[in-house]
């Protein structure tokens, strides 16, 4: 509990709270005013679609290890911390823990967790946040590769008021294929397979593609006031960590 204000006592408020010393200078009854000061729910979302299992390392295990260490972080800040993995729903959730000391449950849990079937991130986000959920800080770490597209999905959770941070995670792999000349393309969640001539034209449109649905997801997050952030697998993780820290404010 946290002093917030005065205000004159009433009959039938709490007279322990009266202030007796400025009863005893101005012969007047105060009430102090105090607030609870809550603890930050910090709810965990890890795509575990299929689609995260690609590149070396994976964009799957790469999310699993930002969701170990900034989950590590909360928990030392007595945050109420929640992890969801996610693909065309929820895939397995791990209820609220808080305190250092439900930190390998965690850490045991992102472990145990395996990516397979498709990206719906609207699905996820509403059979989550169907029933009555604090607010808090949602973490959605993510390569965002949902064919209902990212609006939908952030549109549903703005109207719950949640401070909200964006983690796009890519592969090198894909943001720059090596591929031979001729090459069949098979998609890793629906199976679909296309035999395609692999020209310098071709890898630009998927270039400049990419690079477009990257910044929707950006401007998605720019313009709800949301924190995003771009990042690859290959990136020295270190370093990341401490972006995350120090200049996007993601854990305060």
């Amino acid at each position: 509990m946290v002093f917030s204000d005065y205000r004159p006592y009433t009959p039938g408020d709490d007279t322990r709270n009266l202030d007796w010393g400025i009863y005893l200078r101005l012969d007047r009854l105060i009430l102090r005013l105090f607030e609870e000061e809550a603890d930050l729910p910090v709810y965990f979302f890890v795509d575990a679609s299929a689609s995260m299992a690609f590149g070396e390392p994976s964009k799957f295990d790469f999310a699993r290890r930002v969701a170990a260490a900034l989950a590590y972080l909360a928990l030392l800040d007595h945050d109420r911390v929640s992890v969801v993995a996610w693909a065309d729903g929820i895939a397995r959730e791990l209820p609220v823990r808080r305190g250092n000391a439900q930190t390998w449950p965690v850490f045991r849990f992102l472990q145990g967790l395996a990516s397979g079937g498709r990206t719906d991130l609207q699905a996820a986000l509403r059979s989550y946040f169907g029933g009555r959920r604090p607010r808090g800080l949602v973490i959605l770490l993510s390569d965002f590769l949902d064919e209902g597209g990212f609006a939908p999905a952030a549109n549903f959770l703005r109207q719950f008021r949640h401070e909200v941070f964006a983690m796009q995670v890519l592969s090198p792999q894909e943001v720059k294929p090596d591929l031979p000349e001729e090459v069949v393309l098979v998609d890793a969640e629906s199976g679909v397979a296309d035999a395609v001539r692999v020209t310098p034209a071709l890898l630009a449109e998927y270039a400049e593609a990419q690079d477009e649905h990257c910044r929707e997801i950006e401007s998605v997050c720019r313009s709800g006031g949301w924190t995003y952030l771009r990042a690859r697998t290959d990136a020295p993780f270190e370093e990341l960590m401490l972006q995350l820290l120090r200049e996007q404010g993601v854990l305060k």
